[in-house]
């Protein structure tokens, strides 16, 4: 029984840890896309971007003003059995000033 529950925590763990990793991931995508379209590139180069450090990644462009939003997200699931715990939607989103408009 002892066996099981150190089994379970180094899943739950490990679960964690991949979780991380992916946030981190995500919002180093938005960063990057962010720049991509604060260069005044199109939105398709903008997605291109956050795309190749997150591959399938749902990517929001938006003009507020001055400045451009970008928000990244991706729904994670877990492996194995722990896919009863369901899936995670993780986001992150970055802002940088219109470099394109005079």
């Amino acid at each position: 029984m002892g066996v099981l529950a150190i089994m379970a925590v180094l899943l739950m763990v490990a679960w964690c840890t991949g979780l991380l990793l992916a946030q981190l991931a995500i919002g180093e995508a938005a960063r990057a896309a962010v720049r991509v379209a604060a260069r005044g590139d199109d939105a398709a180069n903008v997605i291109a971007e956050a795309q190749r450090l997150v591959p399938g990644a749902q990517v929001f462009i938006d003009h507020i003003g001055p400045d451009i939003h970008v928000v990244v997200s991706q729904i994670v699931t877990p492996p194995g059995s722990l896919v009863r715990l369901g899936s995670v939607r993780l986001s992150a989103s970055s802002v940088a000033a219109d470099e394109s408009q005079p």
